[in-house]
């Protein structure tokens, strides 16, 4: 949905009481949850694209202003998946179960926000150059505010950021966005309907909803 620069994001969010925790979202996961998240990382066909396509959306251009441009989801098992989807050679199920004995993974949200000619990395400047011309800070992500909600809000566990640069064959680079990773204690969130919302600076509100009780 939009309204001005609205946009749709997603929010995931909290649960209430001892009455939702009975519907907590499920962050343990068995064996056999383990080797079937391995070998689906592994997997070579459509099923591992069909797969992650459920995790993800993809978000158009604002006519102004920062591009939100994707909002993903990774569960504890869509982690391991990924784990698996990226490790070396010589990661089996037996490594697989072993990293999540010694790190079990938490319940995330990823944001990629691209910067645009409207929230540029830098303010315009001319040739010849008679004013000074700044550059927007690496963690300019931090002014942006970002909200896991299903019937109240739930705040994040942690909340970390990375930019990301694009960089010419002289060895020239520049910053064109952030990747940010927004985590939540999966025991805090209802397996169920939930909505992220990110409110960027420049106004927009940008939302996502993904069904918690449908994603493994």
């Amino acid at each position: 949905m939009r309204t001005g620069t609205r946009i749709g994001f997603a929010v995931l969010a909290p649960l209430l009481g001892a009455g939702l925790a009975a519907h907590a979202y499920d962050r343990e996961l068995n064996s056999r949850q383990l080797r079937e998240a391995y070998f689906l990382g592994r997997d070579t066909t459509f099923r591992l694209e069909k797969f992650l396509k459920d995790y993800e959306r993809e978000l158009p251009v604002p006519e102004r202003g920062v591009h939100v441009s994707r909002i993903a989801v990774a569960t504890p098992f869509k982690e391991m998946v990924d784990r698996a989807r990226l490790a070396p050679d010589g990661y089996n199920p037996i490594k697989a179960e072993q990293g999540y004995k010694d790190d079990p993974p938490l319940l995330s949200v990823e944001v990629t926000l691209k910067l645009t000619p409207g929230y540029a990395a830098h303010t315009p400047y001319t040739i010849p150059t008679f004013e000074p011309v700044f550059f927007r800070d690496l963690d300019f992500w931090r002014e942006f505010s970002f909200h896991l909600v299903q019937e109240e809000e739930i705040p994040p566990a942690l909340l970390v950021g990375q930019p990301l640069y694009s960089c010419s064959i002289d060895g020239g680079c520049w910053l064109t966005g952030a990747v940010v990773t927004v985590v939540f204690d999966p025991e805090k969130v209802a397996s169920g309907p939930a909505r992220i919302d990110v409110l960027t600076p420049d106004g927009q509100r940008v939302e996502a909803e993904f069904d918690l009780a449908r994603l493994r």
